[in-house]
């Protein structure tokens, strides 16, 4: 799974409050975490072919970054070393396209991002500020029909601990079916 970008008034208030806090804390399953003072690093976003069966029903869809200058950086980790809260930031236009039909169109998908994970290393929350891209695959999504959409506006989408349910829980803007536009 892929991240694409969400959360610049979430993450302004992490960073000013973060570095005053540099003492362990226990997380509600007794895993500690911690903040980390770490630098900017490129999140390049690879392409990828989601299967129909997954998202779009009918057809397979190609997600490729057509310009992108996405960063990420690790505000917190886990004792265990895994990333707990990473924010990821800048622009990325991406290009989806129907591989059976061909029909493509570019999505502006360089919104902000704020990922939070489980010790395991699966997401737990991804918080966006879009326009950003977000997979609800069938039979493990709930909050919207399966498809892959570009979020605008802000948006939560919570994560079970294994990775087999996503719940979008806050809508505030749109969603546009990618599916639905390049059928």
């Amino acid at each position: 799974m892929t991240a694409t970008i969400g959360a610049a008034a979430l993450a302004v208030g992490v960073v000013q409050a973060g570095p005053a806090s540099a003492t362990p804390r226990a997380a509600g399953d007794g895993m500690g975490w911690h903040w980390v003072q770490e630098g900017w690093k490129p999140a390049l976003q690879g392409d990828q072919v989601l299967p129909a069966a997954r998202y779009c029903g009918t057809f397979d869809l190609k997600l490729s970054a057509v310009s992108q200058d996405v960063r990420g950086k690790v505000l917190s980790r886990w004792d265990n070393g895994n990333p707990k809260d990473t924010y990821y930031t800048g622009p990325l236009t991406t290009r989806a396209e129907n591989l059976t039909t061909g029909k493509a169109k570019n999505y502006d998908m360089g919104g902000d991002a704020w990922e939070t994970d489980y010790p395991t290393g699966y997401y737990q929350t991804y918080r966006m500020i879009g326009p950003v891209g977000m997979g609800m695959p069938l039979g493990a999504s709930k909050g919207l029909p399966p498809s892959v959409y570009v979020m605008n506006g802000y948006h939560v989408v919570q994560f079970n601990a294994d990775d087999s349910q996503r719940t979008l829980t806050v809508s505030v803007g749109t969603e546009t079916n990618i599916c639905a536009a390049v059928r």
